[in-house]
């Protein structure tokens, strides 16, 4: 049988096959963490906006009445927050907006919503929901680290996802015979669940784990693809640039779907998730397979 034929029908018998098994392998255990990391804050990041719908009321609960202004509204400021020193007091610019209030106390600065219609505090105007999502997003952009160089390791993580996933979908084929069951999850299967969870994720988010690596690349090396753009419209005088490809890769990667069904976001949250269950699946399967055994043998 000739290698192609053996990869084929035999895949697993190649010499090829194995040295890729070692190359998705290691990746994944040096990316591990990485990936880990990445994975939850992304999911984290998605629900940005409604964190703050949840957490941040900067609205009045109702506009019937009439709305304090002026010395009144002063005056009911300084009695609400009376162990404070008021600094500044912002109207709304809508009608159904709240007060913006900056605050002083020691030495700190603080703010919080004012509802002008019925003298009530409706809280901070930067929670530590809010703190905490916008910590997590920061994680997940640059790393903590410098704009520029955190998102030059994103791209680096990146340029490895891509290496990664497109190992591990060779890795995937099983033979003529036998490719079907990387698609399922069967109770009967001859391999283990986790073994056919982890293959099933790995086909399955193919296309979406493709698109992060990318557009990871893209966030801190835009050139190629601005020069891939320009290469596709070379009229200098045409403003309508052809990236509407570009732009919907980047909202893959978010989840930014705008006025599309309420709960798609929620969706993009489990599947930004499921990197980190391949990690801790392919972990799971390495320490069956080679540490549990190595351990074993050392005692």
């Amino acid at each position: 049988m000739i290698g192609w034929q053996r990869w084929v029908q035999a895949p697993h018998t190649t010499r090829f096959r194995r040295f890729l098994f070692q190359v998705h392998l290691w990746l994944g255990i040096g990316l591990g963490i990485y990936i880990l990391v990445i994975s939850v804050t992304g999911s984290a990041v998605v629900l940005r906006p409604q964190i703050n719908r949840w957490f941040v009321s900067n609205q009045v609960a109702s506009t019937e009445g009439v709305a304090l202004t002026g010395i009144a509204l002063e005056s009911m400021v300084a009695e609400i927050y009376s162990d404070y020193t008021v600094r500044n007091i912002v109207p709304p610019r809508r009608e159904n907006g709240a007060v913006y209030v900056a605050l002083e106390k020691n030495g700190v600065e603080s703010s919080r919503y004012f509802d002008h219609y019925i003298g009530a505090d409706l809280g901070e105007t930067y929670p530590w929901q809010v703190r905490t999502v916008e910590w997590l997003t920061r994680l997940h952009d640059d790393l903590l680290l410098d704009r520029i160089l955190g998102r030059k390791i994103n791209a680096f993580g990146g340029m490895l996802l891509l290496a990664m996933v497109l190992t591990g979908i060779i890795i995937w084929w099983q033979g003529r015979r036998r490719w079907v069951d990387g698609l399922l999850i069967k109770r009967a299967g001859q391999h283990t669940f986790m073994w056919q969870l982890h293959s099933f994720l790995g086909f399955w988010t193919l296309l979406l784990l493709l698109v992060w690596g990318v557009t990871a690349i893209y966030f801190a090396f835009p050139e190629p693809f601005d020069y891939i753009v320009d290469a596709m419209d070379n009229d200098l005088e045409d403003f309508e640039r052809p990236d509407g490809w570009l732009r919907f890769l980047v909202n893959l990667h978010f989840g930014r779907f705008r006025g599309s069904w309420p709960g798609l976001p929620y969706i993009w949250v489990v599947l930004g998730l499921l990197p980190a269950v391949m990690f801790i699946s392919g972990f799971i399967l390495w320490y069956r397979r080679v540490l549990k055994r190595y351990l074993g043998a050392g005692k």
